[in-house]
This record gives C-alpha cells, sequence and structure tokens, in this order.
C-alpha cells in the first residue's frame, strides 16, 4: 500500500511554486529537515526553463471585458475572472498561467513538455486584460494559433458564447 507523505514546504515556497508553475513533488528541499523553501523552488524553475531550449513563437491580445465583470458582479462572487478565464482554456485544451504585473510586454516561457500556454493578466483599471499564447512551432501553426487566441479573446470579450 503506499503511503502519504505531506510534503514540507514553507508557505512562502507553497506560494513561489504556485506562481512559477512548479510542482513541489519534484523538488529536494535544502531547508531545516529537507523542508522546501522559495530557493529551492526558483532553483527548480531556472532549471526547467534553461532545459527547454526549442524555439517558441508567441502572439498577444488585449480583451475588453467590461460585459463579463458585469456578469460575474451579479453572481455575487461564485464565479470569478480567474475561475471563468480556466474554464475557456480548458474548452480550447489549452494550458492556463496565471501572468503577474509587470510582465505584460513578455511572451511567458515554454516549460519541458509544454507545447502551448495561455497566460492570462490581470483585469487593468480600464477594464482589459491582455492575454498571451506562447507555443512551440511543431505543435502549432502560426495561423492556428492567432484563431486560437481570437477564439479566447471572443469569449472573453462575449461570455455568453461559453453557453453555446
Amino acid at each position: 500500500m503506499a503511503e502519504n507523505v505531506r510534503l514540507r514546504a514553507s508557505p512562502y515556497a507553497r506560494k513561489g511554486a504556485k506562481e512559477l508553475g512548479v510542482a513541489l513533488n519534484g523538488i529536494t528541499g535544502t531547508g531545516s529537515n529537507g523542508r522546501i523553501v522559495r530557493r529551492d523552488v526558483e532553483a527548480a524553475a531556472k532549471s526547467a526553463a534553461e532545459t527547454c531550449t526549442e524555439w517558441v513563437a508567441g502572439y498577444y491580445a488585449t480583451a475588453d471585458v467590461r460585459e463579463l465583470l458585469a456578469a460575474l458582479n451579479t453572481l455575487g462572487g461564485t464565479l470569478t475572472f480567474p475561475v471563468f478565464a480556466e474554464r475557456v482554456a480548458a474548452r480550447l485544451g489549452v494550458l492556463l498561467r496565471p501572468l503577474e504585473h509587470g510582465v505584460e510586454g513578455m511572451m511567458p516561457a515554454l516549460r519541458s513538455g509544454e507545447s502551448a500556454v495561455l497566460a492570462v493578466g490581470d483585469v487593468a483599471a480600464d477594464k482589459t486584460v491582455r492575454i498571451h499564447l506562447t507555443y512551440a512551432p511543431e505543435a502549432l501553426n502560426d495561423g492556428a494559433a492567432a484563431d486560437l487566441l481570437r477564439a479566447i479573446k471572443r469569449f472573453l470579450e462575449e461570455p455568453m458564447t461559453m453557453l453555446l
């Protein structure tokens, strides 16, 4: 019978793993008693980025999400923008990685094993979001990637189309 072992990781390391898209179960901790700390997570993320050396391409678009935010507001918090964006990505079959403030002009790097990643930024003061799509050219051609980005933008700008 498999034994369940709880990962020992600091809250800061857990937060970093979530932000950087790193799985904690693959990291050896260097903290006291083998505890995973933030520097372990950052080292794992850097290592993963260095191992992914294939050429990547990407597009970005800006979506006006006023209609979506108004619709979400009527739900009283039962559905949030990040969850809606995750559902859009799942429906279109693309990995989703949330963006942090300050990286709006950058395409997210593909990590080892990823063929495409969708990154959706935070809602700006003008009720827009920046959507980034990065992909390996052998996984998607430019036309298919542009079509995918347009579909994502349409779902965010016209949320009722998700019901069709």
